[in-house]
């Protein structure tokens, strides 16, 4: 049989155990206790000592939370909440139940328990590697999480970084054109009010201050023009966010098939 051992000889992995009937608590106990001394159970007899519970240990949840269905003050899987992935929930849950019932199963499945056992039987002696099936499964979720997270944040630098280099260029490109202009006004108001005083070699500077200036604005707007393509290219960002989607739709599959 699967062990804790097979995952980390030197982890505690604490669960915490939430169940009313303290026969069967000590039962459950005893199991963890006969599997690995790795387990450490934290038993609670209701959802409101639960949620009291984890609210304590925020800064450290527990590897895994197993709950009877039916509590004194309500079930199991009101401390889903209202998820429908375990993602929502923020923890691995897995429900317990004296009876099988395939409803309650799909039930506990679509409110993001990642697993649902019967009591009775050999189900509930193999209630050991579930919790390492189940922590396995969980870590790989987590780590599914961070890598969205990880491409979401990059994707928002990315479109910040693109939307300050086009401020940028932008402001560049307004303070040259208002430049050239500037010099080609006032080269053609030197020309036409002096120009009875000015000989031809100072007529043919000006002429060609204006030229040049004329030629270095359209210069400008076919380097914008040839630029902009390049660093506004925004198929980088298309192409993550359609690894981003796609990756949702994956997770979201996945979801369905568990179902």
């Amino acid at each position: 049989m699967m062990t804790s051992n097979d995952i980390d000889t030197n982890e505690t992995r604490t669960i915490m155990l939430v169940e009313d009937e303290e026969a069967h608590a000590a039962m459950i106990c005893r199991i963890f206790e006969e599997d690995s001394p790795n387990w450490s159970i934290h038993h609670v007899t209701s959802i409101g000592e639960a949620f009291k519970w984890l609210e304590q240990n925020r800064e450290s949840p527990p590897k895994l939370v197993i709950s009877d269905y039916r509590l004194p003050d309500g079930t199991g899987l009101d401390l889903a909440k209202d998820a429908t992935t375990p993602e929502e929930v923020g923890f691995p849950l897995i429900i317990l139940t004296g009876v099988g019932s395939e409803k309650l199963a799909i039930q506990s499945i679509r409110s993001g328990a990642m697993d649902y056992v019967v009591k009775g039987g050999e189900e509930l002696r193999q209630l050991p590697r579930t919790a390492v099936h189940i922590i396995r499964e969980w870590d790989l979720i987590l780590e599914r999480k961070a890598s969205v997270d990880e491409l979401k944040n990059f994707i928002n630098d990315l479109e910040k970084s693109n939307s300050e280099l086009e401020e940028f260029m932008d402001s560049i490109s307004e303070d040259l054109e208002k430049s050239f202009s500037s010099i080609q006004n006032f080269s053609k108001m030197l020309m036409e009010k002096y120009s009875d005083k000015l000989d031809d070699t100072a007529l043919d500077y000006l002429k060609n201050v204006m030229t040049s200036t004329e030629k270095a604005n359209q210069l400008l707007a076919s380097l914008l023009e040839y630029l902009v393509p390049i660093y506004f290219d925004s198929s980088l960002i298309r192409l993550y966010n359609a690894k981003l989607h796609h990756n949702d739709r994956k997770t979201r599959e996945a979801a369905k098939k568990s179902e």
